[in-house]
């Protein structure tokens, strides 16, 4: 797996989507719902990134 600027910008714009709603969370700005979503949809980026990098470490060994 290569890693690209492509790969670290977005990283850096996941980091900040989250932080960013973190903070519309604690001013009330987001409903439980919306926080469900937002956590539901990141666990499942979690789940495919992890799959490409477990996939990765595979193929380098």
């Amino acid at each position: 797996m290569t890693i690209t600027s492509a790969s670290i910008l977005a990283l850096l714009e996941g980091g900040a989507f989250l932080v960013n709603a973190a903070l519309r969370a604690q001013k009330g700005e987001l409903s439980q719902a919306d926080v469900d979503a937002i956590l539901k949809h990141v666990g499942e980026e979690a789940t495919d990134l992890r799959r490409v990098i477990d996939a990765a470490l595979e193929k380098a060994s």
